[in-house]
């Protein structure tokens, strides 16, 4: 997704729409995801960078200072700002959750 937004100028959501996810969302699983980010390694840095990328509230994707990967809501409106922070010793796992996470976000606007 972060890569055809680039290239088709589309937003998320006119993306997530042209697939199909809203209509099967409720069949689409971490794992699902998991399989398919595994055989795309340049997946995991597109991801990385398009929830850096994000200025507002979201979900993120990162790579924390202990050197573990983190996804985790932050809502600016909100002390703490972080919520639902998970760390990850796996990138590709880390990716799937954020993935799963974001889409749904977009999913439910």
């Amino acid at each position: 997704m972060p890569r055809r937004m680039h290239s088709e100028d589309k937003s998320p959501f006119a993306l997530l729409e042209a697939t199909g996810y809203f209509e099967l969302h409720d069949q689409v699983s971490v794992s699902d995801i998991r399989e398919v980010v595994s055989h795309t390694s340049e997946c995991v840095q597109e991801w990385m960078q398009y929830s850096e990328d994000q200025r507002s509230s979201a979900w993120y994707f990162t790579l924390n200072d202990e050197g573990l990967y983190e996804t985790g809501h932050f809502d600016i409106r909100s002390v703490p700002n972080d919520t639902n922070r998970v760390q990850y010793e796996n990138a590709i796992d880390a990716c799937a959750a954020f993935i799963k996470h974001e889409i749904e976000s977009i999913r439910v606007l």
